[in-house]
């Protein structure tokens, strides 16, 4: 019997409540501090979320590797150094998998829900290849998706001048009418 109860003690799982730690786990559950990175924090998220760059790519794996990435390479005050081997598989990662899935679907369009990244994700990933990995910014798969992006944003800021022109020239039939 005393046996079973063991087994039953060592199988218990909190049940998310601070009453529950300290049940299964002890008083002492309470005092131990951990701290987590950043970095570990969003390593765990996405373990949880099923976001693993070896799954199946999609836009929120890859948003989540992305974010990763950056965490890792480009915002160096998330804490500690990763070892070597985190950031040459990171590295590889990025340009056998993410860039050409990036490359891949490609869509052509204004509609930024059908990009396979957003522009802020392009401009951050963009300017760290340009400054630290320029073979990877010089081939020609991350070419095209540069030329796209940036095609866009000249898009976009055509239609904002020409919305402003628009703006001003009902102002002034505006004015005209009114006096």
């Amino acid at each position: 019997m005393f046996v079973a109860i063991a087994k039953m003690v060592k199988t218990r799982r909190a049940l998310g409540c601070l009453c529950s730690e300290v049940n299964v786990g002890g008083e002492e559950v309470l005092r131990r501090r951990v701290e987590r990175t950043p970095v570990e924090r969003h390593t765990i998220q996405m373990y949880e979320r099923r976001e693993e760059a070896w799954r199946p790519l999609n836009r929120r794996r890859v948003a989540a590797f992305l974010h990763l990435f950056l965490m890792c390479f480009v915002y160096t005050e998330n804490g500690l150094q990763l070892h070597a081997i985190t950031y040459k598989m990171l590295k590889k990662c990025l340009v056998k998998r993410i860039i050409p899935w990036i490359y891949k679907w490609l869509v052509f369009t204004m509609e930024e829900q059908y990009w396979p990244i957003t522009l802020e994700q392009f401009s951050q990933l963009n300017q760290y290849l340009a400054e630290h990995l320029p073979r990877v910014h010089k081939e020609d798969e991350w070419d095209t998706v540069a030329y796209f992006f940036k095609e866009m944003m000249k898009q976009r800021a055509e239609y904002a001048r020409m919305e402003e022109m628009e703006r001003e020239a009902m102002e002034a039939v505006r004015r005209c009418l009114g006096q």
